[in-house]
C-alpha cells in the first residue's frame, strides 16, 4: 500500500507523539516555577509569563512536519499525557490543550510563508492566551473570577510569552536543528481544500462538547451534604438555608477579594459535630478533597460557602480557607471528621503527636491504592516530621508500627528522601495514616505508630 496516501506519515506521528510527551512532562515543571514567581512577586496573572512554554512543543510540531493540523494533534496528546500523569486540573489540561493546539493551527493558516517569524509568533501568542480565558470560564471560584480589565491584561502578559517562547524561540530552535542537519527542511504541505474545514469542524465540535461537559461536571451539585461525626447530618440548602449569607474579604494567593456566603461555621455547628472533631473534609464533586481544621472552621470567620447559580443550577464552593488547597470549587460533601492524629515516639528530643493540621502547608498530593482503589491523598515528607522532633545521636532505625507486623527502615534513609510521606487517608468518619512514597509505591497501608530507635 502506497505510504504517501496518509496525510501524516509514520514519522510526522513519532514526531508528535514524542513532542507532545516532553511537552506533557515539562508542564509540570514549568507550572511548579511559575508558582515560585507568584508566591514571590504576589499578584494574581504571574504565572502566565511562562504561558508560552507550554506552547513551544506544538508551534515545534508544525514546523517539524510542515503540515497543517499538527498543532491541534500534539495538543491532544499533550493534554492526555499531562491527565495521565496525575496533573491536578483533570480533564480541564485536556481541553486547555486542544484549544491551544486548535490557534496554532489558525495561528498559521492566514500565512503564505508558513515558516516567517510573524508566522510563529501570532500562533503561539493566541495559543498562550487561551488557557486564561479557558480557566475563567470553567475553573475559577466566585471569589477569583478576573474583572475583564484584569482578564485581558493577563492575557495580554500571556500573549507575549506565546510570542517570545513559542513563536521566536520555537523558530530559532527550529533554524537551529535545520542548520545543525538534525532535521531536513520540509516544504509545508497543506491539507486539502475539502479536509481541512471538516478537521477544523470537528476539532470545534470536540472542543465545545468537551467544554459543556466540564462545565456540567465541575459546577457540582445543587445540594451540599453536611455530615460524618456529626448528631444531625443533613442536606444544605434542603435544610437549613435560613442561614444568612455575609459579604467579606479573604486572599487567595496574595490577591484579596469580597465574596458573598454562608459561614461554615454555622453549616458545621447546625450538624452537631461529636466533641472530638479535629478536621472538616471538603469533598468536590470531581474527586478533589482537602481539609479545614476545625479550629480554623471555628475562628476563620471568611471561611464561607459561595454559591453559585440559583436553584437547580447552583452550585457552591468553598472560600476564604487559610490554605489555598482548601478553596474547593464544585463542593458535594463537608464531613466532620473525629480524632486524626499519630503518634511519633521513641529516641527524640521533642516526641509528640503528628497533627495533619500542622503539616498542611507542607503537603502535596498523589494517587494511592490502600485497599480501597486509586485515591488521591495529601501527605507530608516523613524526614521534615522526623527532624522538627530532633532524633538523638546515635538513632539508626525507624519502626513503623501496624497491627501486625512492623516494618523497619534505615533512620539515614528516610531522613534524606523527601518522597517518603506520611499521607492522611480519611474515611467517612475517622483519619488513618499510611506510609507510601510519591511514585504511588504503599510501604504500609495503615501505621499505628511511629518509633525511633
Amino acid at each position: 500500500m502506497d505510504p504517501r496516501r496518509y496525510y501524516f506519515s509514520t514519522r510526522d506521528l513519532l514526531m508528535m507523539a514524542a513532542l507532545a510527551a516532553l511537552g506533557g512532562v515539562v508542564s509540570t515543571y514549568v507550572n511548579a516555577i511559575g508558582d515560585f514567581f507568584q508566591s514571590i512577586l504576589g499578584f494574581a496573572g504571574t504565572t502566565q509569563w511562562a504561558a508560552g512554554l507550554h506552547v513551544l512543543w506544538l508551534t515545534l510540531a508544525v514546523g517539524l512536519t510542515g503540515k497543517q493540523g499538527a498543532g491541534t494533534v500534539t495538543g491532544i496528546l499533550k493534554g492526555v499525557v499531562e491527565l495521565l500523569s496525575g496533573n491536578t486540573h483533570g480533564l480541564l489540561v485536556v481541553l486547555v490543550d486542544i484549544v491551544a493546539g486548535l490557534l496554532v493551527d489558525l495561528g498559521f493558516l492566514p500565512f503564505r510563508n508558513k515558516d516567517s517569524l510573524a508566522a510563529y509568533a501570532l500562533a503561539g501568542g493566541l495559543a498562550s492566551a487561551s488557557n486564561v480565558f479557558v480557566f475563567q470560564l470553567l475553573a475559577s471560584l466566585p471569589a477569583d473570577v478576573l474583572a475583564y480589565g484584569a482578564m485581558l491584561l493577563i492575557g495580554g502578559v500571556a500573549f507575549v510569552s506565546g510570542v517570545l517562547f513559542a513563536g521566536v524561540l520555537g523558530q530559532v530552535l527550529l533554524n537551529t536543528l535545520r542548520r545543525a542537519g538534525v532535521v531536513k527542511d520540509r516544504s509545508p504541505v497543506p491539507m486539502g481544500r475539502r479536509i481541512y474545514p471538516v478537521f477544523l469542524a470537528g476539532v470545534a465540535v470536540l472542543t465545545l462538547a468537551l467544554g459543556i461537559y466540564l462545565r456540567q461536571a465541575l459546577r457540582g451539585p445543587a445540594t451540599v451534604h453536611v455530615g460524618g461525626a456529626v448528631q444531625a447530618p443533613y442536606d444544605y440548602p434542603l435544610e437549613h438555608g435560613d442561614i444568612p449569607s455575609i459579604t467579606t474579604e479573604a486572599t487567595l494567593r496574595d490577591v484579596t477579594s469580597r465574596y458573598t456566603g454562608v459561614p461554615v461555621r454555622e453549616m458545621v455547628d447546625r450538624a452537631q459535630p461529636q466533641t472530638n472533631a479535629s478536621l472538616l473534609l471538603v469533598q468536590a464533586s470531581d474527586g478533589y478533597a482537602f481539609f479545614v481544621s476545625m479550629d480554623e472552621v471555628r475562628e476563620n470567620e471568611s471561611l464561607l460557602l459561595a454559591a453559585q447559580g440559583q436553584g437547580q443550577d447552583a452550585s457552591y464552593s468553598i472560600v476564604g480557607a487559610r490554605n489555598s488547597k482548601a478553596w474547593v470549587r464544585g463542593v458535594e460533601e463537608m464531613a466532620v471528621i473525629g480524632s486524626a492524629t499519630l503518634e511519633v515516639t521513641g529516641a527524640l528530643e521533642q516526641p509528640s503527636l503528628y497533627d495533619p493540621d500542622d503539616w498542611q502547608f507542607e503537603m502535596d498530593s498523589t494517587r494511592l491504592d490502600v485497599g480501597e482503589g486509586p485515591k488521591k491523598y495529601q501527605g507530608v515528607p516523613l524526614s521534615k516530621v522526623l527532624q522538627a522532633m530532633g532524633p538523638r545521636p546515635g538513632t539508626t532505625t525507624v519502626v513503623l508500627h501496624t497491627n501486625g507486623e512492623p516494618a523497619s527502615l534505615p533512620l539515614k534513609d528516610v531522613l534524606g528522601d523527601d518522597d517518603l510521606r506520611i499521607f492522611t487517608i480519611i474515611g467517612e468518619a475517622d483519619v488513618s495514616f499510611a506510609i507510601a512514597r510519591m511514585s504511588g509505591e504503599v510501604i504500609v497501608p495503615r501505621v499505628t505508630y511511629i518509633e525511633v530507635q
